[in-house]
């Protein structure tokens, strides 16, 4: 008992070991770090009670560490050489599941092991909207190993071939006339040896079987006819008959020919995945998205919405499989980025410092600049490092022989970013003894400055559009306006965040109105014949967004759920006609409340396109001042949406002040309210 104590917390302190080393390496993700490390424990201490593998979902946008989070995690707890990976996005070849799976198979210790299975998306087994089976499935032993943990396996065994070609000579010699008893030739001897090429012995009885493939045999099915030794091998055969030989020999063959089944039930099995389905937002690859705000929306992504994501992917009971523990990792903040960009910069300086001997420190400005030309916040950590390597590494050399060629003996490094240089202060002894610069090319820079060209005032009124109905109809002033972005195929963006977290029938025409604001002002300050096709992405989205709220959410005029029909989805209303009328219809509504709405607000829309006409953003207390000043009739707006309206209304009913014939639905968070 004492030693399964020691062991226990042996195995206990290693885990909360690697909790910390994990955190001081991965900067934003503790609460992953800490779900990861309290989900696996169990299984770490424990695993010999295990009956079934634990499977732990890692879902997450690309490059925010989830594979190099397991493989330092498998370091940390001296798992390596009991570790497996498989890249599912390769179907065939060498690296492929199925033939990397030999190698996990031919791994006959009983030992507990983990298994990672990383980007998991691309083993679906169900595509397109009808919900269609993919014909070929290369990896179907996966849901074997993830369910139990056993898989049937089929090896290659050397010889197998040559054996059955062995059992066929041995049955023509039987039918040429050998005969065979207890396993020893007692006709036909020279026979059976011309045919086999050795030598007639006539005092040494001659074998059916020769010895030598007696290793072969307990190779073959040594196990299941319980055959470990030769001699074992020997004693079974000097029982048998020739035909009986036959017969054995067959079965030898069919049970190597047999799957074995491998047994991985003590294993810990992760399987990382890129949902885009749950993280819809995943598509916008713009780096002039706040990467706080990016963070906070992937925050809002659940489990159910992962698991509704995986049944677009996976069968229903494929799904059931992958079981509940899903970690859901979130999209990095500021603070995040700032830090890692930091860390890696130390990286650096220490590098530096080691092969030179001089102290090399970077100023917070060269952090800037990196954070601005390297974060792109749907892809993660990876172009950061391109973007280090890009600004600062490769320019490296270029100061360091500085020192030679001007023969100068600094004993520090002080790098800083001014004016499109990268700048370094030769310093000694605290004193600035040289000092040089070089160019940087600051692509996104470039590109986020003021154009104050055509393209720029078409998104200045465009945006403004959006901006104005945001904070008129749906009283919320935008957290951000941009006329100017760094993405050729996204020249301005407004985001506005709503105080609320639901959507109600009433704001359904507002909130596609708010959609379209951008057609509508293009066409109102410059005329129909010259619109633009900026407004293609926005007129997708507000279909798609009624066509949800209609056909899924129960806001038109029958709550009817509409699908496609498909094999899983017969408990459908298949005919699409009246909806479809319906959504016409509301964004017909809608364009007329844009239109109403923008015109009667033709001050405010000017003042504020002239302004982002000049300029690249406006953030949302300068919108506030623009608004405020420029707006048709003073307005309130929402800033705290947790009782708006259903609590308190919920709370009179109850309450008996009011009943439910004298409802006032006017009051719904004030949408779309009647002009005076």
């Amino acid at each position: 008992m004492m030693n399964l104590k020691n062991e226990f917390l042996e195995k206990r302190n290693l885990l909360e070991a690697a909790r910390q080393i994990l955190k001081s390496e991965f900067i934003g993700i503790d609460k992953i770090i800490d779900e990861v490390i309290e989900s696996i424990s169990s299984w770490y201490i424990l695993s010999e009670i295990q009956e079934k593998p634990v499977v732990i979902n890692l879902w997450g946008l690309t490059g925010v560490g989830k594979t190099s989070l397991v493989n330092r995690l498998v370091e940390l707890i001296d798992f390596s050489n009991r570790f497996f990976k498989f890249d599912l996005g390769e179907k065939q070849g060498s690296f492929s599941f199925r033939d990397s799976l030999s190698e996990l198979c031919e791994n006959n210790d009983t030992s507990p092991i983990i298994i990672a299975l990383d980007e998991f998306q691309h083993s679906r087994t169900i595509v397109g909207p009808l919900r269609t089976e993919k014909e070929t499935d290369h990896n179907r032993m996966i849901w074997e190993l993830i369910d139990s943990g056993k898989v049937q396996y089929i090896s290659w065994k050397r010889g197998l071939w040559a054996f059955e070609d062995y059992i066929h000579t041995l049955a023509h010699l039987l039918t040429a006339g050998v005969q065979v008893e207890d396993g020893i030739i007692t006709e036909g001897k020279e026979l059976y040896c011309s045919e086999m090429k050795i030598a007639i012995e006539d005092d040494n009885p001659i074998l059916f079987v020769n010895g030598n493939k007696y290793e072969t045999i307990i190779d073959f099915a040594g196990t299941h006819f319980n055959l470990h030794l030769n001699q074992d091998v020997s004693k079974l055969l000097l029982r048998l008959s020739g035909m009986e030989t036959i017969e054995f020999l067959k079965k030898v063959f069919i049970v190597a020919k047999r799957p074995s089944v491998r047994n991985f039930s003590k294993s810990l099995i992760f399987v990382l995945g890129n949902i885009d389905e749950a993280y819809t937002m995943s598509n916008n690859f713009s780096a002039d998205m706040d990467a706080d705000e990016f963070h906070k929306e992937s925050l809002k992504i659940t489990i159910p919405k992962i698991k509704n994501a995986l049944k677009e992917m996976f069968r229903a009971e494929q799904v059931s499989r992958l079981g509940n523990i899903h970690i859901i990792y979130p999209a990095l903040n500021r603070h995040a980025y700032v830090k890692i960009i930091q860390n890696e910069l130390k990286k650096v300086a220490s590098n530096l410092c080691s092969f030179t001997g001089l102290n090399i420190e970077f100023d917070e400005s060269v952090v800037d600049l990196i954070y601005k030309e390297g974060v792109y916040p749907t892809q993660g950590v990876r172009p950061i490092f391109t973007t280090i390597h890009h600004v600062l590494k490769s320019k490296l050399s270029a100061f360091l022989s500085e020192i030679l060629y001007k023969s100068i003996h600094p004993d520090k490094l002080l790098f800083s970013v001014k004016h499109k240089t990268l700048n370094c202060e030769y310093i000694s002894q605290g004193l600035v003894i040289h000092n040089r610069q070089i160019e940087i090319t600051t692509v996104l820079e470039d590109m986020r400055k003021e154009r104050k060209d055509d393209t720029q005032a078409i998104t200045a009124v465009h945006e403004s559009g959006h901006a104005i109905l945001s904070a008129v109809l749906l009283k919320t002033i935008p957290e951000v306006i941009h006329s100017v972005t760094s993405d050729a195929n996204n020249l301005g963006f407004v985001y506005s965040k709503f105080a609320w977290n639901y959507t109600s029938r009433k704001e359904l025409i507002p909130r596609v109105a708010m959609m379209l604001g951008g057609y509508v002002a293009e066409e109102l300050i410059y005329g129909k014949e010259h619109l633009t096709t900026g407004a293609s992405g926005d007129i997708e989205k507000a279909t798609m967004f009624l066509s949800v709220m209609y056909k899924q959410g129960g806001m038109g005029k029958t709550p009817v759920l509409y699908g496609i029909l498909t094999k899983e989805e017969k408990d459908c209303y298949h005919n699409f006609e009246s909806v479809e009328k319906e959504i016409k219809q509301a964004i017909d509504k809608a364009l007329d409340l844009a239109k109403i709405t923008l015109t009667t607000e033709m001050k405010l829309l000017l003042a504020m396109s002239d302004y982002l006409s000049d300029n690249k953003i406006l953030k949302k207390l300068e919108t506030e001042k623009i608004v405020i000043e420029n707006i048709s009739k003073q307005m309130n707006f929402i800033s705290d949406g947790t009782n708006l309206y259903y609590r308190n209304h919920l709370k009179k009913m109850v309450a008996g002040n009011e009943h439910q014939q004298s409802v006032n639905y006017e009051k719904a968070i004030s949408l779309n309210m009647k002009r005076e």
